[in-house]
This record gives structure tokens, C-alpha cells and sequence, in this order.
């Protein structure tokens, strides 16, 4: 909290750290008001009033540092007037009114006795004053997040009986005054004891970690976006054998098999490349590093709806929660608080709240000398409203991140809690872009908890690929908890980054990869995967822990050689090179590449469809584009209904034919809910009308 008394403007609401001096009491009117002298960081020393209804000011101590949230600046009183213009009501003299006129009229008549010559504080109701504990009392460091708006003072107020009155009034009244009080306004400143046991853990990309947002849509009536189901998000649903390799002296240990296909629907034989996703690291010998963590969450209005709804309608109106839904805010509360019983005495926490602006309500501190209880109760109790600045926000948290310089053995994370719906401040997709992957250089990696069926996976699948960041949606705040519980501490421990695949051979080509958040990126002949995270192992089997590339035979009998590269989390970079044999015939080494092909397939699948209905609903009535006030923003998302037409409800009906045939081959029966999806959309395509004859 570096605001100092130089930085208090007339009718603004500041944070400032004040080392507390003396204090008096006052009576005037009536009632009792507290007159403080404080210091600030600079031993600059000033006067703070405090109104009859603020909170009781009992912690004060003298020489003790003390943190005052919002609390309002105001500029002396002046005896200056309009002239010989007088009182409309009783003909008394009038004086330049002040902010503190709006306040009190008490706090106006003190503040224009002689002494207060600078602008000083005002502490009211909407003010909270903490001190700064230096023992090992656990410290309630939170802030809550006031109005932003500034106080408008009167024009004028009468020395006599008080009344205000403003430029109009006088000059309508007397056809004298032409000129009006200019005041000066500030600018706004801008690892778990539930991890699966295994000898060696798994690997799995960035990026999504859940098809779950996909899924809600399809529940709930709604075509997803098609961005909701990328390929690592639903390899992460589930655990792939990732193939024998030799022992390897690197904590990446690759695995490469390839495997030949008959495609389902069109026929067509492909050809893949399985990277298997392992580590040489035990499970016993794994421990995430201490976190610096600021959880950023979301209180602009969209936040304020139901959490199975979309808070745009097909106009790009706001809807509001029904009294009895679970709004996205209640859930990300709970999410937060959730996330708090996750961390170590030794790891700090700070909260960033962010609406049309960002608050920092919870500074960075050790969570051992923080009263989390009182924290957690903090929490519970915000509110939504406002428009959504998402830059803002993400900008105040790496401020307190970078305050200090990075350490190896400390991941400085920001935790978004969020609908990814920005519609005010930065709001470019590459603007954002570049702020967030900015940060990651510095060290400062992000997850992303997306809020709500409406949340904006297509802006969320574009930032989890940066560096370091992963994201997941949020089905409902109990089984985050319980998610939390099994896989925190792999969620914010990258081990790899910047892993590179370069086909040596010129018989072969990258025709698509399957599994990274930065797939559109790959080439012809190099493919890169951002960021590797830890994954739980289940009889040997890696969660998430495949990337598939979908490969291109250019020349017949070619060798299939490869060089490997990437950066392990110590520093250390790793490069190898390697001859996979590729199978004449249809055939595959393991049930993991056999289970990620199909898994291929069936999102490729269902991401054409909800394009194609996506694109069809933009276009439907043509373009207006014609921008009303209030209009939804670029990354808004409203509802579009659950639509199969005729065509693609039989390529499902096919596709789920196959799946099944291949749940049985591979012997993973959680393939079923793949199944049962496929069985809900081909249900929903369009009925055939019942011929009548006589």
C-alpha cells in the first residue's frame, strides 16, 4: 500500500498505511466526532476526521501502523465566495462548498475551524481502518472493495444556516453569476495426500484440463462453443498406457509409438504418432514448490447470474439469476475458499477483486500469519455488479507478484475465477495475448477457473496456451473442492515447458496435432506443446498423458526420425533423437494410442458441428451491426439452442457405433458418458413429421 498524503485528491477515496499519532474528540450539533493525526509512510503528518457513524476506532494505538481503506480525501474549507451573491433561503454569505459538506455538516463546521489548512482524510461509514499487527497474533488483512465513484461537493453553502446551493440556481435566480467553481479531480489510478500412488508420475499438457463446459451446454439445451471441447481438455478425462521405454536419465521421459487407422466415417487410412507423456519422477520424491498465489476473481455483474444459464439471451440482453439458482459468484466464493485449504503456512496469498476496476482487498502475506477463518468469512461475503476489465485486474495481481525478484524454488501463480467475458479496458484477443504471455516471461503462469456454461472457452482455450497456464471449468463447486483435494498441487507445479517435435525425414508430414493448447501453430514438420504439468497415474496408466500427431506419408517405405527437444522447470534443456518403426497394416502398439484416436475422432466430430451451427446462428438474420449502449462486447456470449440437423445426427449415430466397438477394444468403460452424449444429440435431431391419410 504505497499511497502517500501527496496523493489525496478532493472527493477520492484512497488506501493508505497511516502511523496513528493522537486524538481528540469533538462535540458540535450534537454529536461526537473524532479528530486523528496521523502520518504517512514519508513522516508527512495530516488530519483525519471521523463521522459519528463510522466503525468504533478501538484498536488505535500511538506509534502503531494502521491500514485505512477507502478512505475519503477532502480539501479545506474556504471562506471564498460568489461575491455578493447571498443565501436564496435566509440572505446569509455563501462559501465555495467542499466535499465535506456532503459528509456532515458536523465534519464541515470542524474542518472550517482554524488548523486544517491541508487536504486531510475522511473516515465514514464506508471506511475500515486495520492495524498492522508486528507480533504473531493471525493478521485479517482484507479490504473490502468500495464505490469507486467520486464525491461531488456543492457549489456553494451557506456560512448561515448551511443550505447548498449550486451555479444554476444562483444565476437563474439573480442573472449575476456566469462563472463556476473548476475543483481539481484526481485521475483514477489506473500435492495432496489424495494423489493416485504410483512409482513414477505421468504428464499432461497445458491448457484445458476438462471438457466439462461442453458437456453442461449439451445438458442444459445449448449448442457449445465449439472451442469447448479441445483435445487435451478431453484426454484429460482420461488415463492412457503411454508405451516401454529404456531408462532415461532426463524427468521427461517421452515415449513414441505409431499406429495405422481406418477413419469410422470416411474410410480413409490414417497415420499417427503417439507421444507418450512420462516422467521419471517418483511420487515420493515430488513436492510442488512454495506458491506466491493471488486468486483474481471476477465481481463484475455477468457474475451475478445462474450458474447453468446463459446472463446473454439471443438479444444480447442481461438475465438475471432466478432466486433459487446458484449464481456463478456463489460458486466461485465457494471455489476460492475451497483453494485456501490447500495452501502450506510457508506459501502467500493475496486476493485481487476486479469489476470495471481492479481492488487489491487482500494483500501478499504468509498464509501461517493470516487469520484465514476471518478470510474465508471476507470471502463469503462479496458482491457482483459493474462491467468486467479483466486486464485490470490481472495487471494488479502481477504487481504484487514482482514486487519481489523470482526465486527457483517459488512459482508465483495468478488464480482467475472467472466467465472470461471482458468488456471494458484491454479487451483485444492479442492485446490480452501479449499481456498475459508478458507476465509468463517474467515468471508469472496463470489458471484459469472458468465460471458458468457461458463462460468464453474460446478466449479461455487462447490464454491456457501461454506458457506456464491451464484452465478448468467448473461443473459445481463441491466437485472443484473435491478436484482441488486429489490435484492441487500438480495444477500449479509446470515441470516442462517448450516442448518441440521436428520430423528429420522428408517422407513425413505434420498434417495435425492433437492434444496441446498450440496446435494451430504446428507446421508441416514441427509441432510444440507450451507447458507440461504433473498427472496422476492409475495402474500405470498417465492421465492426459498423450499428445497425438496425425501424420502425412509423402514418400513410400520413409523412415519416421524425430528430434525432441524441451526445458525442464530447473533450467536444465534436453534434446533427443529418435526412430519410431511405423506398421504396413492397420495396428496399434497399445490400447493408449488406440484410445487417443479415438478420442480424435470424436471431437474433430463434434467441433465441426458446433461450428457449423455456431456460424449458422450468426448468420441466420443477416448483420446488424448497427452498436447500441449496453450492447454486448466481443467476448459476451449468448445462448444458442441444441440443434442437429439431419446430416450430422447420422454421422453421430455412426460415430457412436465405433466409440463403442472401441470402449469394449481398449476396456475403459468411462468411455460410456462419450457413448451416451452421442446417443442425447442424435435424440435431439429434427422429428419427422407423422404422415395422415384417410
Amino acid at each position: 500500500m504505497h499511497t502517500t498524503h501527496a496523493d489525496m485528491r478532493d472527493g477520492k477515496r484512497v488506501d493508505i498505511a497511516v502511523e496513528f499519532i493522537t486524538r481528540r474528540t469533538i462535540d458540535c450539533e450534537g454529536k461526537r466526532v473524532q479528530r486523528l493525526l496521523v502520518a504517512d509512510r514519508t513522516g508527512t503528518q495530516f488530519t483525519i476526521l471521523a463521522t459519528p457513524d463510522s466503525e468504533p476506532l478501538f484498536d488505535l494505538k500511538t506509534g502503531g501502523m494502521h491500514r485505512i481503506s477507502g478512505m475519503l480525501s477532502a480539501a479545506p474549507v474556504t471562506q471564498t465566495g460568489p461575491g455578493s451573491e447571498e443565501c436564496p433561503d435566509c440572505e446569509g454569505s455563501l462559501r465555495v462548498g467542499q466535499t465535506v459538506d456532503v459528509v456532515d455538516s458536523a465534519l464541515a463546521q470542524i474542518a472550517a475551524r482554524p488548523g486544517i489548512t491541508d487536504t486531510f482524510g475522511i473516515i465514514d461509514a464506508e471506511t475500515t481502518v486495520r492495524r498492522v499487527s508486528d507480533d504473531s497474533t493471525p493478521v485479517d488483512d482484507w479490504t473490502p472493495m468500495t464505490a469507486d465513484e467520486t464525491v461531488a461537493p456543492p457549489d456553494y453553502v451557506c456560512t448561515s444556516c448551511g443550505r447548498h446551493s449550486d451555479d444554476y440556481e444562483l444565476h437563474e435566480e439573480n442573472e449575476l453569476l456566469n462563472a463556476s467553481v473548476d475543483h481539481q479531480m484526481a485521475s483514477p489510478a489506473p500435492a495432496s495426500e489424495n494423489m493416485a500412488s504410483s512409482e513414477t508420475l505421468g504428464l499432461a499438457a497445458g491448457g484445458a484440463k476438462d471438457a466439462t463446459n461442453f458437456r453442461e451446454n449439451i445438458t442444459n439445451g445449448y449448442t457449445p462453443q465449439p472451442e469447448a471441447i479441445s483435445d487435451e481438455g478431453l484426454f484429460y478425462d482420461y488415463y492412457f498406457e503411454t508405451g516401454h521405454r529404456p531408462e532415461a536419465d532426463a524427468l521427461f521421459a517421452p515415449r513414441y509409438t505409431a499406429a495405422k487407422s481406418t477413419h469410422p466415417l470416411t474410410g480413409d487410412t490414417e497415420q499417427y504418432l503417439s507421444v507418450g507423456l512420462d516422467s521419471t519422477l517418483s511420487t515420493d520424491a515430488f513436492e510442488r514448490p512454495r506458491l506466491d498465489l493471488v486468486a483474481v476473481l471476477d465481481v463484475s455483474g455477468s457474475m451475478d447470474s445462474a450458474f447453468d444459464a446463459y446472463y446473454y439471451d439471443e438479444q444480447g440482453e442481461k438475465q438475471p439469476a432466478e432466486n433459487d439458482a446458484t449464481t456463478k459468484l456463489a460458486a466461485a466464493t465457494q471455489s476460492l475458499c475451497a483453494l485456501t485449504e490447500q495452501l502450506r503456512d510457508d506459501d502467500r496469498l493475496g486476493v485481487v477483486l476486479y469489476n470495471h476496476r481492479a481492488h487489491v482487498a487482500k494483500p501478499l502475506r504468509d498464509v501461517g500469519s493470516t487469520d484465514m477463518p476471518a478470510i474465508r468469512r471476507h470471502i463469503q461475503e462479496i458482491a457482483a455488479g459493474g462491467s468486467t476489465n479483466l486486464a485490470d485486474g490481472f495487471e494488479a495481481a502481477v504487481d504484487m507478484l514482482i514486487e519481489e525478484p523470482a526465486r527457483p524454488d517459488v512459482e508465483r501463480r495468478v488464480v482467475f475465477m472467472t466467465d472470461m467475458m471482458p468488456n471494458t479496458g484491454t479487451t483485444g484477443k492479442r492485446e490480452l495475448t501479449d499481456l498475459f504471455g508478458d507476465a509468463a516471461t517474467e515468471g508469472v503462469h496463470t489458471t484459469f477457473i472458468g465460471m458458468g456454461i457461458d463462460a468464453n472457452a474460446e478466449l479461455a482455450e487462447t490464454l491456457s496456451g501461454i506458457r506456464g497456464a491451464n484452465h478448468y471449468f467448473i461443473h459445481s463447486a463441491t466437485e472443484f473442492e473435491r478436484r482441488l483435494g486429489a490435484e492441487f498441487d500438480y495444477m500449479v507445479t509446470p515441470l516442462v515447458y517448450d516442448l518441440t517435435l521436428e520430423l528429420e525425414t522428408d517422407g513425413y508430414q505434420i498434417e495435425a496435432v492433437h492434444g496441446s493448447p498450440s496446435a494451430d501453430t504446428a507446421t508441416n514438420r514441427l509441432m510444440h506443446v507450451g507447458t507440461l504439468f504433473p498427472s496422476a497415474k492409475q495402474d500405470g496408466e498417465a492421465r492426459g498423458g498423450v499428445v497425438l500427431v496425425r501424420l502425412d506419408q509423402t514418400a513410400p517405405d520413409a523412415d519416421l526420425e524425430l528430434v525432441a527437444s524441451w526445458t525442464e522447470r530447473g533450467g536444465g534443456e534436453q534434446t533427443e533423437r529418435v526412430s519410431v518403426d511405423t506398421p504396413d497394416a492397420e495396428t496399434y502398439a497399445h490400447d493408449g494410442i488406440r484410445k487417443a484416436i479415438a478420442l480424435s475422432r470424436y471431437a474433430r466430430e463434434l467441433r465441426a458441428w458446433a461450428t457449423d451451427i455456431h456460424d449458422r446462428a450468426d448468420t441466420a438474420t443477416g448483420v446488424d451491426d448497427w452498436l447500441l449502449p449496453g450492447q454486448r462486447g466481443q467476448h459476451e456470449r449468448e445462448a444458442v439452442p441444441l440443434v442437429v440437423p439431419d446430416q450430422y445426427a447420422e454421422r453421430f449415430d455412426e460415430l457412436r457405433q465405433y466409440l463403442d466397438a472401441e470402449m469394449a477394444a481398449v476396456d475403459d468403460e468411462t468411455l460410456h458418458q462419450e457413448v451416451t452424449l452421442l446417443e442425447t444429440l442424435y435424440r435431439a435431431r429434427p422429428q419427422t413429421p407423422t404422415e395422415v391419410t384417410e
